[in-house]
């Protein structure tokens, strides 16, 4: 089974990388960069404190009379976000470590048969921190806001990244699913915390 992935993996990657052009190189590039991103995370950060973001039905809607109350529920949504950016990174860094497959760059089976546009990059592939990154801030927010138009825009836009790397040969395809499963389960864990914790606001709210 894991020959038949691994088997995949390569031709996927040697499909993509022949049909790798200068123009999709550098939309590629962009997708999968870091700063370019920094707007995207800093409007994030806005819609936490916006009572306009939360819908009724959502936990945090409860509190939008109570200014100090919806700020605190805020606040532990914009915690409960960094969280799962910082538990994606590190079950990352730890199955890396642990799995030690190689990138597609460092594979001796692909040695001199690819193009790099981003270079080979770290010694270890599995799993795509990208990926889990980028679905795991889609799925906690998405889960947060609860509002369908901002899912469906977050999960492409996740799914454009993921695609970015498995196109720059930075990662296979497997790595990049298996990312993206890692970054849903981590953000809905946490997901979990931040509903138990918006509910003990209210509860300690209410025995006042």
């Amino acid at each position: 089974m894991l020959d038949r992935i691994n088997n995949l993996d390569h031709e996927i990657a040697l499909a993509l990388n022949a049909a790798q052009t200068p123009f999709w190189d550098s939309v590629m590039l962009f997708f999968s960069g870091k700063l370019e991103w920094v707007p995207l995370y800093i409007a994030l950060i806005v819609l936490m404190f916006l009572k306009s973001t939360y819908q009724t039905g959502n936990p945090v809607a409860q509190y939008k009379n109570n200014k100090k109350l919806f700020y605190h529920a805020a606040a532990l949504g914009l915690i409960a976000t960094l969280l799962t950016f910082l538990c994606t990174e590190q079950v990352c860094n730890i199955l890396k470590h642990t799995v030690q497959r190689l990138r597609p760059g460092h594979d001796p089976l692909l040695d001199g048969l690819l193009n790099l546009p981003e270079g080979k990059g770290g010694l270890y592939t599995f799993v795509s921190a990208h990926a889990a990154n980028t679905f795991g801030l889609a799925m906690i927010t998405s889960l947060i806001f609860r509002r369908r138009w901002y899912a469906a825009v977050m999960f492409l836009w996740a799914a454009v990244i993921g695609f970015s790397r498995i196109y720059l040969t930075k990662h296979f395809m497997s790595d990049v699913v298996c990312g993206a499963m890692v970054g849903i389960l981590v953000a809905y864990l946490i997901y979990l915390g931040y509903v138990w914790r918006i509910r003990m606001i209210g509860k300690s709210t209410a025995s006042e």
